[in-house]
């Protein structure tokens, strides 16, 4: 089976926009990240010029990737500070690693 990631790098204070659209979307997993760094916008009380951002990860078949990414991508019409970037990367191999309990 062949696997894709959706990354989203957003303003840290629209997570609630996309948080309502992953339960709708029903994704079996989702890992957000805070992170900094700058696109559109730089910090300029940051010396380095960095932002407070959320990354979203979702790892999901291939064929869902792209819906997911599309309905992300929607969402930017009503975020703050010029929206945010979306991503489809290839996923070369994906396990799932669970502890066995005996």
């Amino acid at each position: 089976m062949i696997y894709n990631k959706v990354v989203m790098i957003m303003n840290i204070t629209d997570y609630q926009l996309i948080s309502d659209e992953i339960k709708n979307l029903k994704i079996p997993g989702v890992t957000v990240s805070k992170v900094e760094g700058f696109g559109d916008y730089i910090n300029e009380f940051n010396n380095q010029g960095l932002c407070d951002s959320l990354k979203i990860e979702i790892y999901t078949h291939a064929q869902q990737a792209e819906k997911i990414a599309s309905n992300l991508s929607l969402l930017a019409i009503n975020m703050t500070e010029g929206g945010g970037l979306v991503a489809i990367e290839p996923v070369l191999n994906l396990m799932n690693v669970k502890k066995l309990i005996a």
